[in-house]
């Protein structure tokens, strides 16, 4: 499985947002959506910062 956890970082912390993500897209507004394989979404105002498919994860920092 290519399913991964996302992660918010506020001050040099990490905020787990949604685990299981398969599907992240933009939306209007500069919003980006989460959406996992159980159907749970979730929608932050943020930017990328790193994508590391090994471990899984990506990393968002707030807009």
């Amino acid at each position: 499985m290519c399913d991964i956890s996302v992660f918010v970082r506020k001050n040099g912390m990490e905020e787990k947002v949604l685990e299981n993500v398969d599907r992240i897209e933009e939306v209007a507004g500069g919003g980006i959506r989460l959406v996992n394989i159980f159907g749970e979404e979730e929608t932050i105002r943020a930017r990328m910062i790193l994508y590391d498919n090994s471990e899984k994860r990506m990393i968002f920092a707030p807009m």
